[in-house]
């Protein structure tokens, strides 16, 4: 059986995707308290540490390890992005990790604005052929529109994502779906009056009141990138409110039982972080192919 390490791991829905996979979880390891527990309630054997300061071991050669570092320096929707900042550069530790450890394969996922310098490390590492795959999750059977560079290294062979053929899912079908509907936010009549006003598909600054940008969702489409719904406000199709917790989950294709721990800001935070678990089972595939007869 393939094993796998997660940097980074978050909530640990990459993690999740590799175990349906068929894959063994080794342990993820990421630095923020509410992930971790969320991680070692659904996971197991995370480990809360500063990636800059963790020096694995080399592990046995059949081990995968899978990871994304933090985004935000590298989103061109953060207006004090940096791509230089000391958070950026946990790429190069990212990295380090691969070199230490010598795994069999790995797989790293981050935005579209991913910085060259960080795209050229991941080139740069030594015996691995490296292919940078360009993904939109709604080919992955995710309800939504999220774009990812996902990079694939492999000791034997340049590994390739290709999309199944499924259609795209809309948020209509997935929130017909859903059997149970919590972390509603509490609006003001005020805010719910100027929600009256957004019908539009396309994020709109909001200069009055506590949200920076507001987005309506349609019925017959994959949803927009879900992002922190206590900060963004992703509008439902029909009502005038923004979407709740469990709906933001629904439209990642995390299981309704997965429930990230820690407060409403807390799960948001690590539902918008996630790599959807559809999306990861898909990777877990691919990579699993070119070893499936020597590794089983």
């Amino acid at each position: 059986m393939m094993r796998v390490a997660d940097i980074c791991c978050g909530a640990g829905y990459f993690s999740h995707g590799f175990k349906q996979a068929g894959y063994e979880v080794d342990y993820g390891v990421d630095n923020w308290r509410p992930a971790i527990e969320t991680y070692n309630k659904f996971i197991g054997n995370g480990k809360q540490e500063d990636l800059s300061q963790f020096y694995p071991g080399r592990n046995d050669y059949d081990v995968v390890v899978i990871g994304g570092t933090p985004c935000q320096d590298f989103s061109r929707a953060n207006k004090k992005r940096n791509i230089f900042s000391k958070r950026a550069q946990l790429v190069l530790d990212y990295c380090r990790i691969i070199e230490a450890i010598k795994p069999e394969a790995f797989v790293f996922e981050n935005v579209m604005g991913l910085a060259k310098w960080a795209e050229a490390a991941m080139f740069e590492l030594k015996d691995y052929k490296v292919t940078k795959n360009i993904v939109d999750t709604t080919e992955y059977g995710v309800p939504q529109y999220r774009k990812r560079k996902i990079f694939i290294g492999s000791r034997s062979k340049h590994i390739r994502l290709q999309a199944p053929m499924t259609p795209p899912l809309t948020v209509g079908e997935v929130f017909s779906e859903m059997d149970d509907n919590w972390g509603f936010t509490n609006h003001s009549p005020e805010t719910i009056a100027k929600f009256k006003e957004v019908h539009t598909r396309e994020w709109v600054n909001t200069k009055n009141g506590d949200y920076s940008s507001t987005i309506r969702l349609q019925q017959d489409e994959p949803a927009c990138t879900v992002v922190n719904v206590k900060k963004f406000q992703i509008l439902h199709p029909t009502e005038d409110r923004s979407i709740t917790i469990a709906e933001a989950m629904a439209l990642q294709g995390i299981p309704p039982w997965y429930i990230p721990l820690g407060s409403d800001t807390d799960k948001a935070v690590q539902i918008a972080n996630a790599v959807p678990p559809t999306l990861a089972y898909h990777i877990a595939k691919t990579i699993k192919t070119p070893y499936q007869r020597r590794l089983g």
